[in-house]
């Protein structure tokens, strides 16, 4: 019996200590400020822990210098107009675990006499493989579009209230944007590409068990396992 304790609190450990292996670590450096016309929440996301150095120096400069650039036209443009504006950039680790990341940031910048201005930087990256993915990389093979149009498909008819204020019917893109968010993989689309520009993003959840077939056994054992 005191053998099978050692065995089975050894067998724990080795579990834990192999779940917390290649967790990537998100930090933020501020750059927030505020004047008597100006507010700026600007907490930019900075990762650790991903193998191989170059992806990880290529990631958070490009996340870096695309919010800094940002903020800086920001800055300038409200110290010209001298209306009372708003910076808001904010991050979301959607998930990260089992040597995958999903990673939204957010930012919403606005002059209070215009309309508010949104955009995202999105990072899905395969810690294990040390490389960012594309949507098409999940899958087994080019079928997983039109069995994605099906699901999109699916989710408007049996939610029609969440996207009644459609002008156009959403399709997968190229190079479509998206996220995973644990249950789910999350297609969106830019503001005023599909619905008036208030309305913001436009979000389509589509449950990752649903798609069980067409993704490559990796990220079945990744999401579903």
């Amino acid at each position: 019996m005191h053998n099978f304790i050692k065995i089975l609190s050894a067998a724990m450990l080795c579990a834990l200590l192999c779940s917390c292996a290649g967790r990537v670590t998100v930090e933020m450096i501020d750059k927030s400020y505020a004047t008597d016309s100006v507010k700026v929440n600007a907490q930019i996301p900075q990762l650790s822990g991903l193998p191989g150095k170059d992806l990880q120096e290529s990631v958070n400069k490009e996340i870096f210098s695309a919010a800094t650039e940002l903020l800086d036209s920001f800055s300038q443009s409200a110290k010209e107009t001298g209306e009372q504006s708003v910076f808001d950039m904010q991050t979301t680790e959607y998930y990260n675990r089992n040597n995958f990341l999903s990673l939204v940031t957010q930012i919403d910048y606005f002059a209070r006499k215009t309309h508010k201005n949104s955009c995202r930087i999105t990072k899905n990256i395969n810690a294990a493989e040390g490389c960012e993915i594309r949507l098409g990389d999940l899958f087994e093979d080019d079928g997983y579009i039109d069995t994605l149009n099906a699901q999109i498909e699916r989710e408007i008819t049996e939610h029609p209230e969440k996207y009644a204020d459609l002008w156009q019917k959403p399709r997968i893109t190229q190079n479509q944007c998206f996220y995973i968010d644990g249950s789910h993989l999350v297609l969106y689309y830019p503001p005023y590409e599909l619905s008036y520009y208030e309305r913001g993003f436009v979000e389509i959840p589509v449950n990752l068990e649903d798609l069980s077939i067409c993704l490559k056994e990796e990220y079945r054992n990744i999401f579903l396992r």
